[in-house]
């Protein structure tokens, strides 16, 4: 929970995304019968997954409009999940969950490269932050209806089809709107 907070001290405009992220996937995660260490798993690599943030020039982030970022802004900040994983790699407690992380942003479909794992060669717990992050930063900055046409329309691509299914019809059920964060036990 200290590197979420100080990732959303550093870059104000992820402030509340963390608790969303993981408020969210866990409700899934469940609804999708995950086992309870995979679920814990899961809120750890989601409080994890932008560390390698810090890398990424503040400026960047917090005085540059994300609609006027050039490729190479882009891709400077699509680099944060790499070096995000490659961080835990470095600390043998969270070790395993280097690859969740590392893949968050990878594509179903492999059209990513060769370099990430696809289709179900992606860590579940990976495949259910794709769909997730990606909702909840487009809710963020377009709202709710264009955030689930977006999940809709890179279902087999973007993202597993059978996650993002299941993702969008939770959306639907009343209790998932606003989650409370999710306290599994270690």
């Amino acid at each position: 929970n200290a590197f979420s907070t100080a990732i959303e001290l550093r870059f104000p405009s992820h402030e509340g995304l963390t608790q969303r992220v993981v408020g969210l996937s866990q409700v899934l995660a469940k609804q999708m019968g995950l086992h309870y260490r995979r679920l814990n798993d899961l809120e750890m690599a989601a409080r994890l997954r932008d560390i390698g943030l810090c890398a990424i020039p503040y400026k960047l982030v917090n005085s540059k409009p994300f609609l006027e970022w050039d490729e190479g802004d882009l891709l400077t900040y699509m680099r944060h999940p790499e070096v995000s994983g490659a961080m835990l790699e470095l600390i043998p407690s969270l070790r395993h969950l280097a690859e969740i992380v590392r893949c968050h942003h990878a594509s179903y479909d492999g059209s990513d490269g060769p370099f990430y794992p696809s289709h179900d060669r992606l860590p579940i717990e990976a495949r259910i932050l794709c769909v997730v992050c990606e909702f909840v930063w487009q809710e963020r900055r377009f709202g709710d209806l264009i955030a689930r046409d977006v999940v809709r329309e890179g279902s087999g691509t973007r993202f597993d089809p059978d996650v993002a299914e299941r993702f969008l019809r939770m959306l639907t059920s009343a209790s998932v709107h606003e989650p409370k964060e999710a306290h599994v036990l270690l």
